[in-house]
């Protein structure tokens, strides 16, 4: 660490990796300190996304989740079997 006080008093944050995400406007970097994924908390998204299934406010009847979806794949098999079998 440097002899800069102002970097000991925050813990050495001007010396942790920054975001990098740039400005539409400007082109300059963003300045904030990254998380893990190295982004930081406004670019990176800390957010892990929308709930999955019913408690999603957009759900509708289920039709087209995961696990129907394989299940159609599944029966769309066993008929082209079928039909290998019978013709």
């Amino acid at each position: 660490m440097t002899g800069n006080p102002m970097q000991r008093a925050n813990g050495g944050l001007a010396l942790h990796p920054r975001c990098g995400a740039h400005c539409r406007t400007t082109g300059q970097p963003c300045r904030n300190p990254s998380m893990r994924n190295g982004r930081c908390r406004m670019h990176g998204g800390k957010s892990p996304g929308a709930p999955k299934g019913e408690r999603n406010p957009q759900y509708k009847h289920g039709l087209r989740s995961k696990h129907i979806q394989q299940e159609w794949r599944e029966a769309r098999q066993a008929l082209r079997l079928l039909r290998e079998l019978l013709g």
